[in-house]
């Protein structure tokens, strides 16, 4: 077998890596990483940023971020924007619960806060719901609102058709 012999190219060094025993002997003068410490940091120097233009223009941005997200949030409340910011600040709360449930070795509750749902406190089953009743009282105040709230309604309603009309008759006498 030739595995073994100096002819084969299985057992000298040339595929042994720049680091390892044959090359690296050999090639230790051509290397560029020098044992002085001065040319080490001459070959490695990094530029010099001011720090201050730097700091202004991420300002400048984000502040530029906030303002296109909060008016994004106020004409289009179910947007895209919106649903982000939702998402990207549950995923903040989670990560924060999770860290903070782990800092006080509380390992049971992982679970309820990575899997929760916002609805699992509100939902109740039909015979739960049919079983519920109002306290004395509630419902005949709750009536009486209902009624004011209609009163309200019609009030604003007769104000909006009064100024229909007028606007009307006036456009159609001049």
């Amino acid at each position: 077998s030739s595995y073994g012999n100096d002819s084969s190219s299985y057992g000298n060094d040339s595929y042994s890596s720049a680091w390892g025993t044959g090359a690296a002997s050999s090639s230790a003068s051509s290397s560029p990483f020098k044992s002085s410490s001065s040319s080490f940091t001459s070959q490695f120097h990094a530029p010099s940023v001011n720090i201050f233009p730097v700091i202004f223009v991420l300002f400048v941005i984000t502040l530029f971020g906030m303002m296109v997200t909060a008016h994004q949030m106020e004409h289009h409340p179910e947007g895209t924007f919106a649903n982000c910011c939702r998402v990207s600040l549950h995923t903040v709360n989670c990560i924060y619960k999770v860290i903070y449930n782990l800092y006080h070795c509380r390992l049971g509750d992982i679970p309820q806060v990575v899997f929760a749902s916002e609805f699992e406190e509100d939902e109740y089953t039909d015979e739960e719901i049919e079983r519920m009743r109002l306290r004395p009282g509630i419902e005949r105040a709750l009536d009486v609102e209902h009624r004011k709230a209609l009163r309200k309604v019609g009030i604003e309603m007769n104000k909006i058709k009064v100024t229909k009309k007028k606007g009307s008759v006036q456009s159609a006498g001049s």
